[in-house]
């Protein structure tokens, strides 16, 4: 078949050539509601179709399979109750003759009887469904018939249904039936495999996934490009069917190509937060990210023509097929750039999970004006994302020279408390960027990393010392206390004696030990972002309060065995920053290096003078 998808006239025409629709034995009786009727007629009605038949509203599928003592006889696997519903709405709407010896329904004889009646008896036997009083009466009218079943019943609500309905909301008739016989349709899918049928309907029915978005901007583009590529195509030309079958075949693996990059999970976790356009409210087809990845794309592409997803982006008559198909090629080679380049991928990464209002129309744009180069690009994103470190729109707290200050202030009662800083994931982040953008030595940072990810916030040097926080298990108490103390050089905030220690209740040592806690917090540089990093929280929960070396050679084991550590973070835990003395001990000195050296790399990245710096201070 030189086509994939049909109007509903055509289905019952062009498609069948002489062949004849079954509905074969082992299908379930018709059972659509007057809900679901009744919501079909509103939706083809409310289409708008542009007076063009390339738009369509979409049925979605049928798939058929050929029978095996009949090739003339197509059993329809999946899809009849959607394929009986058109042709009740067809002898209703008065077009049975585009039916006539089209459709045998083999569920039950007296059902493949009523719908012969309402095609072959037309007008007389719809009026006798719609002035009967009841399904009952109807029953009795044609008793020797043996209506009486749940199939009949709900074939018989489904003609008055289609009245009510177009009477209730005034619909156009004359309207309604244009647009259902032209811009109403199915994607026809005729199997010819080895499969068997039954085994073909039980694979297709369990576990059934509705049409997806993808599956019919698939099928809209495989149909259409290479009918827009053959312009001279003559239907009755087999020379033209079988060239316009391999350019569908070539369009077809060429969009399976696609979907498999696509569907790298990597790429999928990493364009997401790029996708951030909404399905349009009275869209009924969903693009599904999860089942078919390639949407990504697809909604990346949307974003850039509206503010809203929905399928008539893609069969729109303002874009040719073949036009919306070379700007999706175009598109994909453009994200598999970006996705290679070590410092585009890293900043844009940065900029979808952290900029609030992320416009990818915006970003596409700039790559493809004919003024911006690869570099100027590159520049354009790290000023970007210094707008969004510096806080450009907050008068009070931006600029570098203010967050330099609070990177910097590690001392005194005023020292900033980063811990509780809502700020804290966008710089520990940030950190990872700038060291990971530059350095071909490291892998690309996690797509799911660009924001805090299954992490917790952790001291580097203890947030409640272990001394402390185990202090039930210890029959030394005070001693541990006094030696902690003692290498903080903070004897004075513990003034007791050991003899003094002693005679205190378990509740008053509770109580000292909470207010010993507050007060190392608020005399060393705990809180400071210099003693701060993101960690997983399956490795940091399994931390408890161990002290640095403890924590380094737990850190480092599991970079080991591949559970995924943060750049900045492993680099603090190995001092890879700077030439140290001890690697076993992490002290107040490293933790003020530490926030010196994150000043200085945030610094240097954003190529920031230290001219400007200090005038912007003043």
């Amino acid at each position: 078949m030189a086509e994939l998808i049909y109007s509903t006239k055509d289905v019952y025409t062009h498609y069948l050539r002489g062949r004849i629709f079954k509905i074969p034995e082992y299908q379930r009786g018709y059972k659509w509601s007057e809900k679901q009727i009744s919501q079909l007629i509103l939706d083809i009605n409310s289409f708008e179709t542009d007076e063009s038949d390339d738009l369509f509203y979409c049925l979605q599928n049928i798939t058929l399979y050929p029978s095996v003592g009949d090739k003339d006889i197509l059993h329809v696997v999946d899809g009849q109750q959607r394929l009986t519903t058109t042709y009740l709405l067809f002898c209703f709407l008065g077009f049975q003759d585009y039916l006539k010896d089209k459709f045998i329904y083999a569920v039950r004889e007296s059902s493949n009887v009523f719908m012969q009646k309402i095609q072959n008896e037309s007008q007389v036997f719809i009026d006798s469904i719609l002035h009967s009083e009841n399904f009952d009466s109807f029953c009795s009218d044609f008793e020797n018939l043996d209506f009486d079943h749940q199939d009949i019943f709900y074939m018989y609500f489904a003609v008055r249904t289609f009245k009510n309905t177009i009477d209730k909301h005034q619909i156009n008739l004359e309207r309604f039936r244009e647009k259902f016989v032209n811009n109403v349709k199915f994607i026809v899918n005729e199997i010819h495999s080895n499969i068997k049928e039954q085994e073909l309907f039980m694979n297709l029915n369990t576990g059934k996934v509705p049409l997806d978005g993808a599956d019919l901007v698939r099928a809209i583009i495989i149909t259409r490009v290479a009918r827009e590529e053959m312009v001279s195509f003559k239907q009755d030309s087999i020379k033209d069917i079988v060239r316009m079958n391999e350019k569908r075949t070539r369009i077809g693996w060429e969009l399976d190509q696609l979907n498999q990059w696509w569907s790298t999970k990597d790429v999928g976790n990493y364009y997401k937060p790029f996708a951030k356009l909404a399905l349009d409210s009275q869209e009924t087809i969903e693009f599904n990210e999860e089942i078919n990845p390639i949407n990504i794309l697809y909604k990346l592409w949307a974003s850039t023509k509206a503010d809203v997803l929905k399928l008539k982006l893609f069969e729109n008559s303002s874009i040719s097929s073949l036009t919306l198909y070379r700007e999706l090629i175009t598109l994909h080679r453009t994200l598999v750039d970006w996705f290679n380049d070590r410092a585009i991928y890293h900043y844009l990464g940065y900029l979808a999970n952290n900029q609030r209002n992320f416009s990818f129309k915006k970003y596409y744009e700039l790559w493809n004006d004919s003024e911006n180069n690869r570099d100027n690009f590159k520049l354009h994103l790290k000023k970007d994302i210094e707008k969004i470190v510096f806080r450009s729109e907050h008068k009070n707290e931006s600029g570098f020279a203010y967050w330099s200050e609070q990177i910097l202030n590690f001392e005194g009662e005023n020292k900033t408390n980063w811990y509780e800083s809502d700020r804290l994931e966008e710089f520990l982040v940030l950190l990872d960027v700038i060291e990971i953008s530059s350095n071909d030595n490291y892998r690309f940072l996690s797509p799911t990393h660009f924001k805090k990810h299954k992490e917790d916030k952790e001291h580097i040097y203890p947030c409640t010392p272990r001394n402390i926080k185990e202090l039930d298990n210890s029959s030394n108490d005070y001693g541990f206390i006094d030696a902690y103390l003692t290498k903080l050089d903070k004897k004075e905030l513990f003034p007791f004696t050991d003899k003094e220690w002693k005679r205190k209740s378990d509740l008053e040592k509770e109580e000292i030990l909470k207010d010993l806690e507050n007060k190392i917090h608020q005399s060393t540089p705990i809180n400071a972002i210099g003693n701060l990093v993101l960690l997983h929280y399956s490795i940091n929960r399994g931390f408890g309060n161990d002290y640095y070396i403890d924590k380094r050679a737990s850190v480092i084991n599991n970079v080991q065995i591949g559970e995924y550590v943060r750049q900045h973070t492993l680099n603090v835990f190995v001092k890879g920053r700077k030439e140290v003395i001890n690697l076993n001990e992490w002290t107040f000195k490293d933790i003020e290096n530490n926030c010196k050296s994150i000043e200085e790399s945030i610094k240097v990245f954003f190529e920031i003078k230290r001219e400007e710096n200090e005038e912007s201070a003043a």
